[in-house]
């Protein structure tokens, strides 16, 4: 069944800020039981306390913690300190749109959603320009998630690590970047008073993105023959070998191919991609630096336009 890109972004809407229907919320040191805190601070539901997410100001800076709430009373469930959970979140959302994860940590997450055979790594770890290219490029779409790698060592508690995750919510126009909707902080596009914008905290964090690939177009079997095998691509005297596998993966290499029967190797490739058909048109994104080339087909091979750079591409063994 292919994921459900709406029904995840409805469940975000709809539980933003409010603890998820299992009736759980996580810290970083374990769970909350909703029902159980409902009775330790003795706040029914049928008394009419609602469990949520508030922001408030802490020395100046925002915070937030759980609540009960009726009125203007509110009785403390979980304070700043600890709150964690977005991976939670997230996995909620994913499983209202039909994907099976149950994650509680971001690195746990991200490698889970990395593992499906229905992802693509569109990119890893890389710059806010890099990624914002990827997002530009449309192909990442509503329902994708990012994770975001704290390189700061004054920030997200000094870990050196994925410390968040998010879902990719779109646009409101041509100019806007991109929004997500997370837990911890709660956020979702244009109804949370925090920044929404996909990067969060610039120069804190690197980038990976994850798509959901299973509704994106199918690779015409004419683009895949075509493309499939090696082409020299040349930007003025720099000369790159690019290596194109017909299900949607290419890499790249300084040194030529010996003969038609070699191959490139993950591991050995300077740089790794997956490539999109478009009518023939193919956009490739580079994961290490989420640089995009879109290769138009022209008489004797490709004109490449990488990010305004542009080159031509020929086919190594015709």
């Amino acid at each position: 069944m292919a994921f459900d890109r709406k029904a995840a972004i409805d469940y975000a809407k709809k539980h933003w800020t409010i603890p998820c229907d299992d009736g759980i919320f996580w810290l970083t040191y374990g769970s909350v039981n909703v029902a159980q805190k409902r009775k330790e601070l003795k706040a029914p539901e049928a008394d009419g306390w609602k469990a949520m997410f508030v922001r408030y100001d802490d020395a100046g800076e925002k915070a937030e913690k759980a609540i009960f709430k009726r009125g203007a009373d509110e009785k403390l469930i979980a304070d700043w300190d600890g709150l964690a959970d977005c991976a939670h979140f997230l996995s909620k959302c994913l499983q209202a749109g039909g994907a099976k994860i149950d994650e509680r940590g971001v690195g746990s997450l991200i490698r889970t959603l990395q593992a499906r055979s229905d992802t693509k790594t569109l990119c890893q770890r890389v710059s806010q320009a890099g990624a914002q290219r990827v997002i530009d490029s449309g192909i990442f779409k509503n329902g994708d998630m990012i994770g975001y790698y704290n390189t700061d060592p004054k920030g997200d508690y000094g870990a050196i690590r994925y410390t968040h995750s998010t879902m990719y919510a779109g646009k409101s126009g041509s100019s806007d970047p991109g929004r997500v909707t997370c837990h911890t902080m709660s956020r979702f596009p244009g109804l949370s008073d925090v920044e929404d914008r996909w990067w969060l905290h610039s120069g804190t964090y690197e980038y990976t993105l994850i798509h959901f690939a299973d509704d994106d177009g199918v690779i015409a079997p004419g683009t895949a023959s075509s493309i499939a095998g090696w082409w020299k691509g040349m930007f003025g005297g720099d000369i790159y070998y690019y290596y194109f596998l017909r299900d949607g993966r290419a890499r790249w290499t300084r040194t030529a191919p010996k003969n038609s029967a070699t191959q490139l190797s993950r591991e050995v490739a300077k740089g790794n991609a997956y490539w999109f058909d478009n009518a023939g048109t193919v956009t490739v994104i580079w994961q290490n630096s989420g640089g995009i080339e879109v290769w138009k087909p022209q008489s004797g091979g490709y004109k490449i336009d990488w990010s305004g750079r542009q080159g031509g591409a020929t086919k190594v063994f015709p």
